[in-house]
């Protein structure tokens, strides 16, 4: 089921911290360079854990060497805020009225699985693609609910250090791949984010283990093992990654190599979700092919 492998990587962090050591043993951290331009990509889990929050030292050093720092969008609490936003409902419709009354009743039904407390009427207006992603790190979220994910983490930290920063796309841009998406294909995501869910409760711990250990092969290969199972969804799939990743791995790209071309004095960073970084279509093949030096900092 890779579109929820995508969503993993998909939602905004949002603070910051700082220390010397750190759960991360291998960061996924690149350095980048050709001619005279030279910059670092660092693959983040947007997920607030106190294990993800510290940055390793080698994190720490390109941070400090670096003279701008961009993350997928912006963190400014703006920003933040308009995502929050895009991710409701303005035309009056409720997930009761949008969803046929046996997944309602699922979603209603996982909700409480969390914990029994937990109701489905807070939820009633978001978008329903937004409740579907929700719903993938509710679980997770609720045990930390003050923490911020570590892309919040590097840019305030560049922030206070009075460095360069900004988001490589705007919110509205990222934020399409899934408003993309007509109703059935919201439907089945929904559906299929229930079927992986309901059976997969360790899914969230086990790609955060992977992430920490900083193993590409073996995380590509859960990530794999996820991708849809039944053929009802698999039609979905080509189209979902091509919106939740390949058409934004270019834009990425472009823009990346625009600011670092443009600016070759400048020393950047670019942390976006780890997957942006891997497998095929990734950015960093798409900057291969574009002739930058590529290494992974040991």
């Amino acid at each position: 089921m890779r579109f929820l492998s995508m969503l993993v990587f998909l939602l905004l962090g949002t603070v910051m911290v700082a220390a010397s050591s750190s759960a991360i043993k291998a960061p996924f951290l690149w350095h980048v360079n050709k001619g005279k331009v030279e910059f670092y990509l660092f693959g983040t889990m947007h997920l607030a854990d106190p294990s993800l929050l510290v940055l390793p030292a080698k994190v720490e050093k390109a941070v400090e060497r670096s003279d701008a720092v961009y993350t997928e969008v912006s963190m400014e609490p703006a920003d933040q805020l308009k995502a929050t936003r895009l991710m409701l409902r303005n035309d009056g419709k409720t997930l009761q009225s949008t969803l046929p009354s046996s997944l309602y009743q699922r979603s209603r039904e996982y909700l409480k699985s969390i914990n029994p407390s937990l109701q489905i009427e807070p939820f009633e207006h978001m978008k329903l693609w937004a409740f579907s992603a929700m719903l993938q790190f509710l679980e997770a979220q609720l045990k930390h609910p003050a923490l911020p994910a570590i892309d919040r983490v590097i840019y305030q930290n560049a922030k206070t250090n009075g460095k360069e920063v900004g988001g490589i796309e705007t919110v509205e841009e990222q934020l399409a791949a899934m408003e993309a998406l007509n109703d059935q294909e919201q439907l089945l995501m929904h559906e299929a984010t229930l079927d992986y869910l309901e059976q997969n409760r360790d899914y969230v711990k086990t790609m955060q283990t992977l992430y920490l250990n900083g193993d590409e092969k073996a995380l590509m290969e859960y990530l794999t093992s996820m991708m849809f199972q039944e053929e009802k969804y698999r039609a979905l799939e080509a189209r979902f990654m091509e919106l939740i990743l390949y058409e934004r791995n270019r834009r990425m790209t472009q823009r990346i190599i625009e600011k670092v071309t443009g600016n070759p004095e400048k020393i950047y960073l670019f942390a976006f979700g780890t997957m942006h970084f891997l497998d095929r279509g990734s950015v960093i093949e798409l900057l291969e092919k574009r002739g930058f030096n590529v290494v992974r900092v040991k």
